[in-house]
């Protein structure tokens, strides 16, 4: 008898698993569909079937012979998807003890984004932020804590610490995983924060092709095609993606754009071989470009002039990999990361052509690693792995080319004592080339008191290691006039400013600045989640980071042009703390609703204690000076109290229309210090909350054509503190997946 797998909509589920008893489990065709001789069974005969973000059904053999299509409904809170980043090994969200959210293929379509961001932006707990491109905040931390994978390996090029969101396409993103906390233990430095692991699509079926096209407001434009092949154990996965826009202006009067124009291209290969189930050899390459131009305003001979701005930025990574599994207990993994990234970037004055600035930046990674798992029994699996990482850049900015290396070493213990607990400990140890040994350990335990309700708790070690910028720095924004200079330069740059007669007033000594030490943190988190039924789902997460040696942006002298000489020194002990909650509920297999909700408090605990000390102090609008107290302290800048979001889900069942309705909440927040005491503590110093609505529409028919279209940010709110923010825009789209639509 040919049987079906299909969801509530009535659409295939491909790959999902049928476990017939006294026989090897059954994997359906890309159609949902597969080929079972029931009629040898018993019409009491329970069948299991599972398929990834869909709850697990038990059928008998009699309900089968009278209907053989299987409906399977979608699990609220994924709890059946599968996560590589958060044990490296794989388990699903439900058996893993750390707060992990996981975006499905679906998810990130309903969303209709071009980029990354547009994704990210609609997940709680998680914040955009604009600088040197758009950014992320994790649990009140910056970018610079948060780890970027792509398919498990880090990608690197961040320009202040930032790590441009912008530059990853959605075109082939088959899930993206988040996991919370710090993830230092196995993956170092950069992930005191968390971590966001993209997962790209690979050859599944015997053969793909698919080719896609959006437009949206800005005139953007985003195409993208697909092939894929898969036989005798090999396959190969090629994707090419190209995007377009002509940016947006928020601010008409100044001259530029807020984004400006640009095009990108991306161009992914995957190819792997299987020997049987001991070998696996596999490679993935991928390639990006992006050219920019625009105008922009500089000072030249104290007027105020246009010039030309024009920027390209390249990335290539090369991974192979080798997978070994000489039984079925032991497995190693061989792998081997090359990475390159480099920007260029020309201002040219418009009335001469006369050369205002030039900025060469070049940055290579390189990575080997070897992963060893081993599993004791049923219960207990070992990992461990040892590596070596070399990174050395090469700038304008900086005098001579810059290398770190290290070596390190990580052991996790996968531990299940009984059905209601599942331990996972782990720890690193790094031998940085520049810092030296640091060992990041972390434990994290579940504990499930009934099937539907389970407790997560973890506590956690990161450390984060000062970058060249930080260290080396030696720029000259000659657009604007200010300078930055790394810790380690920065004596000897502002002495040679003050030769020139550059320097008006010292606002630091020089010479307490000099190497940094790395930052450090602390963190837990805890939490629970309750499936209070098959259409309700609650999810919890508590958290408490605290950081030491923060590495801070200090302005050491003011220039004669007005502008500032900056650098970095660590400073501060920042605790970020709070609780985010999500809840899904299901009234009917046609309609879904989720709501979420953060709340974040930040401190900078040596400011709360000057504060005590009466050392801070504020001018009312009456011209009078009073001290700051606690009540009148906001935190730490650029960060919202509150944030939220809700997300409407409907099929209708007629004309098979999806709709999806979303909003996203951002709460007021610290955008800069305007009375020019240093810290967040005046109504002046807030912008607004903005509530965002997206609604987008999509419909997929039997041949394999999926159409979309929808409008982001139906009102129009808008933050004049918030670059990421364009206003109102509309898109539409046409997904033609040419095997299917040959196929019928």
């Amino acid at each position: 008898m040919r049987i079906k797998l299909l969801d509530a909509k009535g659409s295939p589920i491909p790959h999902g698993i049928i476990r017939v008893p006294g026989i090897p489990a059954i994997m359906v065709d890309e159609r949902g569909a597969a080929e079972i001789d029931i009629e040898a069974y018993q019409e009491e005969t329970s069948l299991e079937i599972y398929a990834m973000g869909f709850d697990r059904l038990s059928v008998s053999v009699g309900e089968l012979l009278k209907d053989p299509r299987i409906i399977l409904q979608e699990s609220l809170g994924q709890l059946e998807e599968y996560v590589l980043a958060a044990t490296r090994t794989g388990q699903s969200v439900q058996d893993l003890p750390m707060p992990v959210s996981v975006l499905t293929k679906e998810k990130i379509q309903e969303t209709g984004a071009f980029r990354l961001s547009d994704v990210l932006s609609e997940q709680t707990g998680l914040q955009l932020v604009a600088d040197h491109g758009t950014g992320l905040q994790m649990q009140g931390l910056d970018s610079d804590y948060i780890l970027i994978l792509l398919d498990g390996e880090p990608l690197i090029g961040r320009s202040g610490g930032l790590f441009d969101l912008d530059r990853i396409s959605v075109s082939n993103i088959e899930r993206i995983e988040i996991l919370w906390g710090p993830s230092s233990a196995i993956y170092g430095s950069e992930a005191m924060a968390g971590l966001i692991n993209i997962i790209t699509k690979k050859q599944e079926e015997p053969w793909t092709a698919t080719i896609r096209g959006r437009y949206g407001s800005f005139r953007s434009r985003d195409l993208a095609a697909e092939l894929g092949h898969k036989n005798n154990g090999w396959s190969v996965y090629g994707n090419y993606d190209h995007y377009k826009t002509d940016g947006y202006d928020l601010d008409p009067e100044s001259l530029g754009h807020t984004k400006a124009p640009s095009q990108a291209q991306t161009a992914q290969l995957k190819l792997a071989k299987e020997l049987g189930n001991t070998w696996k050899f596999g490679i993935n390459g991928r390639w990006y470009k992006e050219k920019s131009e625009d105008r922009i305003s500089a000072s030249r001979d104290n007027e105020t002039a246009s010039a030309r701005l024009s920027a390209d930025r390249k990335e290539m990574n090369i991974n192979p990999s080798i997978r070994f599994k000489p039984e079925e207990d032991w497995t190693f993994t061989l792998r081997n990361m090359s990475s390159y990234y480099q920007t260029y970037s020309l201002s040219e004055f418009e009335e001469d052509d006369a050369l205002l600035d030039e900025e060469d930046f070049a940055q290579n990674y390189y990575r080997t690693e070897l992963q060893t798992d081993y599993r004791i029994d049923d219960k207990q699996l070992l990992t461990l792995g040892i590596g070596h990482q070399l990174e050395s850049v090469k700038a304008t900015r900086y005098d001579e080319v810059n290398t770190f290396t290290s070596t390190y070493l990580y052991a996790q213990h996968q531990w299940n004592p009984s059905e209601k607990w599942n331990l996972v400990t782990g720890a690193r140890m790094d031998n940085h080339s520049e810092y030296g040994r640091r060992l990041s350990p972390k434990i994290s335990a579940q504990y499930k008191l009934t099937e539907k309700f389970s407790w997560q708790a973890s506590l956690g070690a990161g450390y984060k290691s000062p970058d060249f910028r930080q260290l080396l720095l030696n720029f000259n924004n000659a657009a604007v006039g200010y300078y930055v200079y790394g810790s380690m330069v920065v004596e000897e740059g502002v002495s040679q400013l003050d030769d020139q007669g550059q320097i008006q007033q010292y606002l630091m000594d020089p010479g307490i600045f000099g190497d940094l030490s790395a930052e450090n943190s602390w963190a837990i988190n805890t939490g629970f989640r309750w499936k209070w039924s098959e259409n309700l789902f609650v999810n919890t997460n508590f958290y408490r980071n605290q950081i030491y040696n923060l590495i801070e942006t200090a302005a050491v002298a003011r220039l004669s042009n007005g502008q500032f000489v900056y650098s970095y020194l660590n400073l501060n002990q920042i605790v970020t703390q709070g609780v985010e909650i999500d809840i899904s509920y299901r009234p009917h297999p046609q309609l879904s609703f989720s709501i979420g909700y953060a709340y974040l408090d930040s401190q900078d605990q040596e400011v709360l204690q000057d504060i005590k000390d009466e050392k801070y102090f504020k001018r009312t609008a009456a011209g009078t000076t009073v001290r700051v107290v606690k009540g009148d302290y906001g935190g730490l800048f650029n960060r919202s109290r509150h944030s939220g979001n809700f997300k409407v889900n409907y099929w209708e069942q007629i004309t098979g229309l999806n709709f999806s309705l979303r909003g996203i909440y951002r709460g007021k927040y610290g955008f800069g210090d305007v009375n020019g005491n240093q810290i967040l503590d005046d109504a002046s110093e807030y912008a607004d909350g903005v509530l965002q609505v997206h609604l987008s529409i999509d419909k997929e028919f039997d041949n394999g054509i999926r159409m979309e279209a929808g409008v982001r940010n139906l009102s129009d709110a808008v933050n004049l503190y918030d670059s990421t923010n364009p206003g109102r825009t509309y898109f539409m789209g046409m997904n033609i997946s040419l095997n299917q639509l040959l196929k019928h």
